[in-house]
């Protein structure tokens, strides 16, 4: 396959697994043909491998070239006036269009600022109805009219589509940060907080559904609740199965040169879950050594990664952790996340934290404060707003309490130790035992 649109996963052999995930899309990409599918939204913490799914979902239906045009764009985590925002989305849906119609690949590298020369490059591509939405976007550019700009801009991937009686896939990722990083003045002071509820009609039509993704879980599960209600459908990214993390591990030992073991390949694929960044994570890790090739050097590793402060997966959750702390910093959060966590094999109740946390608050105080928490995603709703679980991971556990417990109880980074052998035990005897009970089988 093609790559027209450069994918972050840099080598393409490094996309591993996620086929029921693909296949699921491929199929709901092929029925906007027939306009039936409904805008989606995927909802996962980063690194899971949302960003790698969308472009590689991009390149096939570019590469298939069977009447829907991709548009891939990634709202940016920096702030941004409407007016240059509506303008990089625009251009960007432009080239990406003429690219596909034309199947040249330098389209993609083209200035995101300049009207003009996107003008010239339709009608020299003999696409003059581009070319009026082209002028019409300058127009109201020029007039500095950012919200007309913005509604038609927003607009446009359907209006072609319509015009021309081809589909749009408009793939939107780290969509939640459209509320939080778009303004409407120029000196960015008015921050657009419902710029989502824009789409409330746009996302509706067949011939351009979208496909949205956010990091997130927690902002953009309320966005579409709240501002885009019974428009979307959610899909959640669940870690890969055991098979497709096998098949990651033997591949990231290869292309990273990280050697592993009969023992040890089931071992990591247990003891990461199935979470494709913790395994990256693992064959990337600044830990001396760079060995996996046995268990006490997975152990070692997962520790680094999970306390020291170049870790990497300590790092990702550090940046939820400390999102949700800016807005509930005190004593009594970080005992409600450490206590779940503990727990986190069960919903607990609003009650049953207050008493077993001697808790100094009202219900209602409790409940925005828990809220808080589900938002940044440190830890879970449970069946109602009664109910609330710790992030089911293993090994986020043990990031906030390599970080917090300190505070609230002694912390001993052996006990953590323990608890890592404790279970690669237990997956190394589970592993003996499916071989043993295959090795008799397969001798009948």
């Amino acid at each position: 396959m093609k790559t027209w649109l450069k994918e972050k996963i840099g080598n393409p052999d490094l996309f591993t697994g996620r086929k029921k995930e693909l296949a699921y899309f491929l199929n709901w990409t092929d029925r906007i043909k027939r306009e039936i599918s409904v805008s989606t939204a995927i909802l996962s913490r980063r690194k899971t491998g949302k960003t790698a799914l969308l472009q590689r979902l991009y390149n096939i239906t570019f590469q298939k070239d069977d009447g829907i045009v991709p548009f891939y764009f990634e709202i940016k985590e920096t702030d941004q006036w409407i007016g240059e925002f509506a303008r990089e989305f625009f251009l960007t849906f432009v080239y990406q269009y003429i690219a596909f119609r034309t199947r040249k690949m330098e389209y993609f590298l083209y200035s995101k600022e300049n009207y003009s020369q996107a003008n010239k490059i339709a009608r020299k591509e003999k696409m003059d109805y581009l070319a009026r939405f082209i002028s019409d976007a300058e127009s109201a550019d020029r007039n500095g009219n950012a919200d007309s700009l913005w509604n038609m801009v927003r607009d446009t991937p359907r209006m072609v589509a319509q015009h021309t009686d081809e589909r749009v896939l408009q793939i939107i990722d780290e969509f939640q940060l459209i509320n939080r990083f778009i303004f409407w003045d120029r000196k960015k002071t008015r921050q657009a907080d419902n710029l989502a509820g824009s789409y409330l009609h746009t996302c509706e039509y067949m011939n351009a559904p979208l496909l949205v993704a956010g990091s997130w879980v927690g902002w953009l599960s309320r966005d579409l609740d709240e501002m885009l209600p019974g428009r979307f459908q959610f899909h959640y990214l669940e870690n890969i199965p055991e098979s497709e993390a096998t098949e990651m591990i033997l591949k990231y030992s290869h292309l990273e040169d990280v050697p592993v073991s009969e023992d040890t390949v089931p071992l990591i694929a247990g003891i990461t879950e199935g979470n494709p960044f913790y395994i990256g994570a693992l064959f990337r890790s600044k830990h001396p050594g760079r060995n996996l090739a046995t268990e006490e050097a997975v152990i070692e590793t997962l520790e680094f990664e999970t306390l020291h402060k170049v870790g990497r997966i300590r790092g990702i959750w550090m940046e939820y952790v400390t999102r949700a702390m800016r807005t509930s910093n005190d004593v009594h959060a970080k005992r409600i996340v450490l206590y779940l966590s503990k727990h986190r094999e069960r919903e607990v109740t609003r009650d049953e934290l207050r008493e077993k946390l001697v808790l100094p608050m009202s219900d209602s105080d409790l409940e925005r404060k828990l809220k808080i928490l589900v938002e940044a995603d440190i830890i879970e709703q449970g069946r109602s707003n009664f109910y609330y679980r710790g992030v089911p991971d293993n090994i986020f556990d043990k990031v906030f309490r390599g970080v917090y417990a300190d505070e609230i109880e002694t912390f001993d980074p052996n006990d953590m130790t323990e608890e890592y052998k404790a279970l690669s035990e237990k997956l190394l005897r589970n592993n003996k035992r499916i071989r043993g009970k295959y090795g008799r089988l397969s001798s009948f």
